[in-house]
């Protein structure tokens, strides 16, 4: 559990700085009220998140780098969701093997 933990921390983290990478890379890109990005505006929060979701992106304009790094954050996010999901899974069915007896 708690390697689940620092794994999301970590992909989180990552996450946002292939977002800031991005944003010099392409600046019209994010859609926020001031133009860049902070953790505590919800605002920017929505548009790192759509950013994994979106469907133009990789672009080709955006370069060979920036294309490998947003693949790697999608498919790291992917399995964090699925370990998550798992998690939860073996939390609901098969409490025993997570808070013992």
């Amino acid at each position: 559990m708690d390697a689940l933990g620092l794994a999301v921390i970590g992909i989180n983290l990552m996450t946002w700085r292939v977002a800031k990478q991005l944003r010099a890379v392409d600046p019209g890109y994010f859609k926020t009220r001031d133009g860049s990005l902070h953790w505590w505006d919800i605002g920017s929060v929505n548009a790192v998140i759509g950013m994994l979701f979106d469907r133009h992106l990789p672009a080709s304009k955006h370069g060979q780098d920036m294309r490998w790094r947003i693949i790697v954050i999608r498919v790291a996010n992917a399995l964090a969701m699925s370990a998550g999901m798992i998690f939860l899974w073996v939390t609901f069915t098969r409490p025993w093997l997570i808070f013992g007896k």
